[in-house]
């Protein structure tokens, strides 16, 4: 379904990037991340012409980027220009125009809430079958939403460990946070790998050299 009210910001048409974490379906248990992206199309939007320039009416970072019109910032302090904007930046541009966003970003909630629900039977069936540890894995899903006029989300499309790939300041600085906050979620701690690669290989060794004076002790018996 074609949505042909988006709601738009000076006269473009954009779309959502939010990252929900869930660390567990049986308890369900998600996390909706604090901040996200807000990715603009490169034309103004317009209906008049048809729905032919996909600059106008399809807000994916991957077309807009070729556009001639594809704004980047350079600055990750300044997170409201261009085509690419933070949550939290658009969100205050909303309220400026009297948009109620405490109000808009519950109803993103509910329809990322609903959308995990329509999907847990199977997988926390799938969890229990394969998964023999419940805090043995964690998945982060990339939600795109759209909003129209009316401030109603809509679920564009739900991806599957989501890019982390950073073109802009403003995506390392979002993504960075983002993979800190999911590893700490999932109760992952930090460890020197150089360190840990001599303890394993110690370990290796230790047991290696058990196995040797086990089996000349069995020799010795004989």
């Amino acid at each position: 379904e074609y949505i042909a009210n988006p709601l738009l910001v000076d006269g473009f048409k954009f779309d959502l990037r939010l990252y929900v974490a869930v660390t567990s379906y049986d308890p369900l248990r998600i996390y909706l991340y604090e901040d996200g992206l807000s990715r603009f199309a490169t034309t103004k939007y317009d209906t008049e012409g048809g729905f032919h320039n996909s600059y106008a009416h399809l807000t994916n970072y991957s077309i807009n980027k070729k556009s001639s019109s594809y704004v980047s910032c350079d600055d990750e302090e300044v997170e409201d220009y261009g085509n690419k904007w933070s949550l939290s930046a658009l969100l205050q541009h909303l309220a400026s125009q009297d948009i109620d966003t405490t109000h808009l970003m519950g109803r993103i909630e509910d329809l990322i809430i609903k959308t995990i629900i329509a999907g847990e039977q199977p997988i926390a069936a799938a969890c229990r079958t394969y998964v023999p540890h419940a805090h043995n894995c964690f998945e982060v899903y990339g939600f795109d939403v759209l909003i129209d006029d009316t401030l109603k989300p809509w679920l564009v499309e739900v991806n599957l460990s989501p890019s982390l790939s950073c073109d802009a300041p403003l995506d390392k600085k979002i993504k960075s946070h983002l993979i800190a906050d999911a590893l700490n979620l999932a109760n992952v701690g930090a460890f020197d790998p150089p360190a840990t690669r001599e303890a394993l290989r110690q370990r290796s060794l230790g047991v290696v050299r058990r196995g040797s004076k086990a089996k000349q002790a069995m020799a010795t018996a004989d």
